[in-house]
């Protein structure tokens, strides 16, 4: 912080030897860096105070810039940084399986909106498509985005094999965490984006880790939002002692997603779209 607000010291310095101690009413400089063309692109305007002191305040592009950084400190993947609930496209399921993402898109919605109350209840939500490709991760990371801008939460979305791989990589002595750092975080997010549960190499220990993890959230209260390709009642076949699909039972609402695979339409609607802002605009 102290570097920070030295820079900016230095930056009102470098304007008043520029500007002279009267100057202009604003000393910043609109940039096309600004989203709104109001600051330079650091966030931040100079100004003069009603008492003719050198002032700062956030513009409006600050709040962006954070909840850029926060999504990336989520881990979101670059395609998703810019999804929201809202525009989560029904029109590439075909008529059978919409019903179903009307429903499901209704509920993320919902979920948003009432999040203070679902998190009083402990209560995440768990969207299951036999079918890879049926939107089941755009939609809860669209959730976690939303609550990023709506209520400032913090947020991660990990893979479930990720989570095995990155626990793995503590071993080593070259490691900067321990696993119980790692291990730390899963366990006191606000919220946990789990991804593809039960497609991980399953073992004795990758089940105890994730009851670990599952079972402080559902003491702690902390929401989990879960993705799989296997029903809950079916998670005792994957993880053989049963305690996981017993706490995701208790944690999670089962929401169905379409058994329709939109990947190769959703490709083709970019496509379009890209072709048409380069070349029919």
């Amino acid at each position: 912080m102290k570097v920070l607000q030295d820079g900016l010291n230095q930056i009102i310095e470098n304007l008043r030897e520029t500007y002279g101690e009267s100057g202009p009413g604003v000393y910043t400089k609109p940039s096309k860096k600004c989203a709104y063309n109001r600051c330079d692109g650091s966030g931040f305007i100079l100004f003069l105070d009603e008492n003719k002191n050198s002032a700062m305040r956030e513009c409006n592009c600050f709040k962006q810039k954070e909840v850029i950084i926060k999504l990336k400190s989520a881990k979101v993947p670059e395609k998703f940084l810019n999804c929201t609930v809202a525009d989560f496209s029904l029109d590439l399921y075909e008529e059978e399986e919409r019903e179903v993402a009307k429903s499901a898109k209704h509920i993320a919605s919902k979920f948003v909106q009432n999040y203070e109350m679902c998190k009083e209840r402990g209560k995440g939500l768990y969207f299951y498509s036999q079918i890879t490709g049926s939107g089941k991760s755009r939609l809860a990371i669209s959730i976690g985005n939303d609550l990023v801008k709506r209520l400032n939460i913090s947020f991660l979305y990990i893979p479930s094999s990720n989570a095995i791989d990155e626990l793995k990589e503590t071993f080593g002595d070259k490691s900067e965490h321990t696993m119980l750092q790692v291990l730390d975080v899963y366990k006191k997010v606000e919220l946990l984006i789990i991804d593809d549960l039960g497609v991980e190499n399953n073992s004795d220990w990758s089940e105890g880790i994730f009851t670990q993890i599952l079972e402080e959230r559902m003491n702690s209260r902390k929401l989990t939002i879960i993705t799989s390709n296997i029903k809950i009642e079916e998670l005792s076949h994957i993880y053989k002692r049963g305690r996981i699909k017993s706490r995701i039972d208790y944690m999670t609402f089962p929401i169905d997603m379409p058994e329709e695979d939109i990947r190769e339409k959703e490709s083709i609607q970019k496509n379009k779209d890209i072709f048409n802002d380069l070349f029919n605009n």
